[in-house]
């Protein structure tokens, strides 16, 4: 029933939602002269942005807030959302697999991230804290920009907000001045020689005066990642497992080590966007969005061996990810504004489904457990300008997850199925509400004041009895209540047209949600998670300072520096059950217990370094480079590495513009994680990593030679073509379970109509 709901939704949807800066980027447009989208895109945003909820000058706001615009989407590409992220060389990703990419953000990653469409929110009651993969539900086809806010922002959005806040906007079919009526298309493909990758999309946008529609698909087909061929050999296959006719598991070698076996998936994304504007004071936004993948082999399990070198596992993925997203959202900006100056109402609905299927070498049985989630949303934001220089800006949101888990047991020899635990409570539950109030005032000339406040109480409720049938725990029923209360305080001073200095401190939380506090799953071979009905929320403190110049030769630079306190942290660690249990079978192996506990302390801190430097009217330097150390502070002075922290990074970029080519050579790096500093659980995941001299684990230091082109035939026809990795270099990026992709060819086409 439900996609028979969405299929008709899709293709005949009326009214409602999608995001504010989009929302106002068509009265900029429609009020202005420009006829060139992409230029005034690009245009609006140098100056404004929409982190706050509503637009904004950049230059007021105290946040770091980077933008990637349609124009930096196209010239870079990009296979997923996540592979967007990271050309920004302010995002580090970590994968898992070729259909994943986890963004670490100034130390903190997943469920320490918020992540939104269309100001929606994407957090829900089962992101987990290892690394996830939902950020490539989002095509980057049909993306208009990206505002990335780096450091916490709890006051705006609540729970998760730690490390920082990833808000995609995608394309909204324009307004037209005039009574005519306009259509437009977009034809494009792509083809990637590393993964035998093919792209397909096309897209049709409907504008009238009054209301527009806008519909796309994209296909995308990936084959087995192809890795480099120059660096540790310690990352080639060179072996793999198939199964038999007969179902016996044979290990077989692999004719060409470089080819990561298995990695291969494929992906569908459908989008619906409809805009209706019957007057100058309402604004209808609606959207449907729809993500499919076919099953996602894990790579990093498949490539498991035991202390006899054996293979644990014959087949360990991710079944179909599905996602789907309706959102409405209205704009109210009445004439008369005694009580308010613009109302916006948002309400969503999303499900989203995946499951996990495993099966160990040399056994029959293939373990299978399904989530299936439904989430509801209302938001409520409201902006009242007090006088010229000072403004608030309140808020509500409400939030419901309702949570499917069902977890079986398939024998391939003879078809017979029974139940296993399920990796999460059935039917379990999390609610949350939320309000904020946010003020800004211009205290003296050119010296912005931003303050706020959240608070935020959440209910959970989970009942482990069915889990009980095959795990002796001694509680049955969680349910569990939290509140919290943050705040913060920024400034941002504008010197002059060319200095501005920005101040942060905040406070943030993280509310634990299903998968901290209720799950079983295991998190290795040999340890099994249980749940931990003692959780409560993660807390941070953080400072920021930063500044931008721009010289006398239009030399621009900007720096950022940054500490996080991270308190009553939760990590995984050795756990007895009040019956004094410390061991347990988990799919049929003996397992350590462990849990979640708020045992962590960590000081996380960086400093961010970007230099743009036009050398002529053409050619442009851009440059950017990360510092960044964490340390858990439990066992002072005796100091242990934050898992999640990545090592230093960074990009180096020539770009060249002039007429109908852009081009961009550039250098992407990362420095040695050596094992000392490496944290003690990516120590025990020796399988990821290069071996040093000792036959310890380490990440060892790379960089990449690459190109990227584009060129505009005419104005309807363009093409771009891409050469990464010039010198084949066999690298991964720190914590990841799959090698980067060797030299790789990328050609793209597009035709517009």
């Amino acid at each position: 029933m439900k996609i028979l709901l969405f299929l008709f939704l899709f293709f005949f949807g009326i009214n409602l939602s999608q995001a504010t800066n989009i929302v106002n980027l068509q009265d900029s447009i429609t009020k202005g002269n420009k006829n060139d989208v992409s230029y005034l895109v690009e245009e609006l945003e140098e100056v404004l942005v929409s982190t706050s909820k509503f637009l904004e000058s950049s230059r007021e706001i105290s946040k770091k807030v980077v933008s990637i615009n349609q124009n930096a989407v196209e010239l870079a590409n990009p296979k997923t959302s996540a592979d967007l992220l990271e050309t920004t060389g302010n995002i580090f990703i970590q994968k898992s697999q070729l259909g994943g990419g986890s963004p670490i953000i100034r130390g903190f990653s997943t469920n320490r991230l918020v992540i939104s469409i269309d100001g929606v929110r994407l957090n829900n009651a089962i992101y987990r804290g290892g690394n996830i993969h939902n950020v490539i539900s989002i095509s980057p086809m049909t993306l208009q920009n990206i505002e990335v806010i780096l450091g916490s922002e709890s006051v705006l959005y609540g729970s998760d907000a730690i490390g920082g806040v990833m808000n995609f906007y995608t394309k909204t079919p324009l307004l037209l001045k005039t009574s005519n009526k306009k259509i437009n298309s977009n034809i494009s493909s792509r083809y990637s020689s590393a993964a035998s990758e093919k792209m397909y999309h096309f897209d049709i946008a409907y504008s009238s005066k009054k209301i527009s529609f806008l519909s796309s698909i994209t296909q995308s087909s990936f084959g087995d990642l192809r890795m480099g061929g120059n660096g540790p050999t310690d990352y080639l296959r060179e072996n793999y497992v198939v199964t038999s006719l007969d179902g016996e598991d044979v290990v077989v070698e692999n004719s060409d080590s470089k080819i990561q076996k298995f990695t291969a998936y494929k992906q569908l994304n459908l989008m619906k966007k409809i805009f209706y504007q019957p007057n100058e004071n309402l604004k209808f936004d609606f959207g449907i969005h729809f993500s499919k993948t076919n099953n996602i082999p894990r790579y990093d399990r498949l490539i498991i061996d035991d202390e006899n070198d054996s293979f644990i596992f014959s087949e360990w993925y991710y079944g179909p990810q599905k996602w789907l997203l309706i959102n409405n959202q209205i704009t109210i900006d009445p004439n008369n504004k005694k009580i308010f100056d613009v109302l916006k109402i948002g309400t969503s609905f999303q499900n989203f489904e995946e499951s996990r299927n495993s099966r160990k070498f040399g056994e029959n049985n293939l373990n299978s457990r399904v989530e299936s989630l439904d989430i509801l949303s209302l938001n409520i934001d409201i902006l009242k300008k007090i006088n010229y220089k000072s403004n608030i800006k309140y808020g509500v949101e409400f939030i419901h997850n309702g949570l499917e888990s069902k977890g079986k047991s398939s024998d391939l020899s003879n078809g017979l199925e029974g139940l296993i635990s399920t990796r999460y409570p059935n039917n379990s539950s999390l609610k949350s509400f939320g309000a904020y109030v946010n003020f800004k005032d211009k205290i003296i000339q050119d010296l912005f004041l931003h303050t706020g406040m959240r608070f935020t109480f959440s209910n959970l409720k989970a009942d482990l009895s069915q889990n009980n049938d095959f795990f002796d725990f001694t509680f049955e029923n969680i349910s569990l209540r939290n509140s919290a209360l943050v705040g913060g305080v920024g400034l941002s001073w504008l010197r002059n047209n060319n200095n501005i200095w920005k101040l942060n401190i905040n406070t943030a939380f993280r509310s634990p949600n299903i998968d901290d506090l209720a799950k079983v799953f295991d998190s290795a071979p040999g340890n099994v998670l249980v749940p931990n009905p003692e959780l409560e929320p993660e807390r941070s403190l953080g400072f920021e300072l930063g500044s931008y110049f721009k010289t006398s030769n239009n030399i621009e630079l900007d720096f950022s520096s940054y500490l996080t306190y991270l308190y009553n942290g939760m990590i995984r660690a050795d756990f007895v059950l009040e019956n004094g249990l410390t061991e347990i079978i988990y799919d049929g192996s003996l397992s350590q217990i462990q849990a979640l506990q708020n045992s962590s302390r960590s000081l996380i801190y960086g400093l961010e370094f970007g230099m743009k430097w036009p050398l002529s009217q053409n050619l442009i330097l851009k440059t950017q480079h990360n510092i960044i150390a964490g340390y858990e502070l439990n066992e002072l002075p005796f100091s242990l590495p934050v898992r999640h922290i990545p090592p230093n990074y960074g990009n180096f970029h020539v770009i060249f513009k002039k007429g109908k080519l852009n081009l961009d050579a550039f250098i992407n790096y990362n420095s040695e994680i050596p094992f000392k500093d490496l944290a003690e659980s990516e120590r025990a995941k020796a399988y990821l990593y290069a071996l040093d001299n000792n036959g310890n684990p380490h990440s060892p230091s790379w960089y990449t030679v690459n190109l990227r082109t584009k060129y505009s035939f005419t104005e309807k026809i363009n093409c771009s073509f891409s050469f990464e990795n010039f010198s084949d270099k066999l690298y991964r990026p720190y914590s990841s379970g799959i090698s980067a992709p060797g030299s790789n060819f990328i050609f793209s086409l597009n035709y517009a109509y």
